[in-house]
């Protein structure tokens, strides 16, 4: 159901790792082992985490560990741990999780093995609690099996970047609005890394789908060919801050609802829009109505401007909005980055991917479960699946 879906050019392992207590501080870093020995696997880090809040109150740090086979023989990956600046463990994640997270090219690769010479990227999500603080580095812990020989490394220093502090509006106004696909660890966006001019990147980490449910939690009412069915579609999309207009593409037609049309990369977005919020921050827009744009490339916009009305253009199954956040103007040649949203409010979430998905299947109102604490949210992110209301 990915419904703005790329095809990786690159081996993928991937896992996820749950927030857990700390534990007893590990040594780390260079201090770990200081007479050199032979590892199966290199552990490589990617890109600095910038830490955001979540609307579950605890900071969420999301980022990629490339791991690469350095052997003529298969190596398997085993438990994997995160250590924060002071040897603690925030994250651990057994080995049994990382097979079971793994995605390769070659189909009859065992979950969890790499093949000789392999590269793999493990997608990594941290969750702390925000009394703990943010830490300034992680290091990684990693247990590896090749040619009989167990060991383990602790390697793959990250500096952790400064929190987030780009606030936006959301880009839709309403109620019933649910964030398909979601931060953060639904795989869709997460995992969708490139490898495009020789380079590694990742523009969807922390996309999100826009769908919209009516008053009794379904996503289309009536034939759900016709985009008209769908509750989001027509709606009006607005700029999430000031903002100049650096790319606005229009005359794609709406895409058959129902399935992927697998359009090359260049068509995929449809009809879409992209601002310059400054900072070095871009935001994306995708899969508008034909003929519905009401901006032009160049163009400078204000906080809450109407963009265009939701379609289902490019490479899209279903009416929604696809909206995120990078780091440069390109949308598929940029690397995604977090943000908050100024205010909304949230009351319960979709149970499971599966169930949205069986929602968009049958039309029938999906199943919710409720949300702890305080409905009302600022400068926080709706997490994967949260049904929120948005401001006018």
């Amino acid at each position: 159901m990915n419904r703005f879906r790329v095809l990786t050019g690159v081996l993928i392992l991937a896992c996820g790792c749950a927030s857990l207590q700390a534990q007893a501080p590990v040594a780390s870093g260079a201090a770990a082992h200081t007479e050199p020995r032979l590892t199966p696997l290199v552990m490589q880090p990617g890109l600095a985490p910038v830490p955001f809040k979540g609307g579950d109150g605890r900071y969420h740090l999301v980022y990629e560990l490339y791991l690469a086979n350095f052997t003529g023989g298969r190596v398997s990956a085993g438990a994997l741990q995160v250590l924060d600046s002071g040897g603690a463990v925030i994250a651990d994640l057994p080995a049994a999780q990382v097979a079971a997270r793994s995605v390769v090219r070659d189909r009859q690769a065992v979950p969890g093995q790499f093949g000789a010479s392999q590269l793999g990227i493990v997608y990594l999500h941290v969750s702390l609690d925000p009394q703990r603080g943010v830490p300034q580095f992680l290091d990684h812990r990693l247990a590896m099996t090749g040619d009989a020989l167990v060991t383990t490394a602790t390697a793959a220093r990250l500096a952790v970047s400064p929190a987030t502090q780009l606030v936006l509006d959301a880009p839709l106004r309403g109620v019933g609005y649910i964030a398909g696909d979601g931060c953060c660890d639904s795989t869709r966006h997460l995992r969708a890394t490139l490898a495009l001019n020789g380079g590694a990147f990742n523009a969807q980490r922390f996309a999100i789908d826009w769908e919209q449910l009516d008053a009794r939690g379904r996503i289309y009412v009536g034939d759900p060919k016709n985009p008209a069915s769908y509750v989001i579609y027509g709606k009006p999309v607005f700029a999430v801050a000031d903002a100049r207009v650096v790319a606005a593409v229009d005359g794609m037609a709406d895409s058959p609802v129902g399935a992927l049309p697998n359009l090359t990369v260049d068509q995929a977005d449809g009809n879409h829009v992209i601002l310059d919020l400054g900072g070095g921050h871009f935001a994306l827009y995708a899969h508008f109505k034909p003929r519905t744009l009401q901006v032009h490339e160049g163009q400078y916009v204000k906080r809450g401007a109407v963009l265009g009305l939701v379609g289902t253009s490019g490479n899209s199954s279903e009416p929604h909005l696809h909206f995120h956040v990078m780091d440069g103007p390109s949308a598929l040649m940029s690397n995604g980055v977090p943000y908050v949203l100024r205010e909304f409010a949230a009351r319960s979430r979709g149970v499971s991917t599966a169930a949205f998905d069986r929602a968009i299947e049958d039309g029938k109102p999906i199943e919710t479960e409720g949300l702890p604490g305080a409905a009302r949210h600022e400068r926080e992110l709706p997490l994967d699946l949260w049904i929120a209301d948005l401001p006018p």
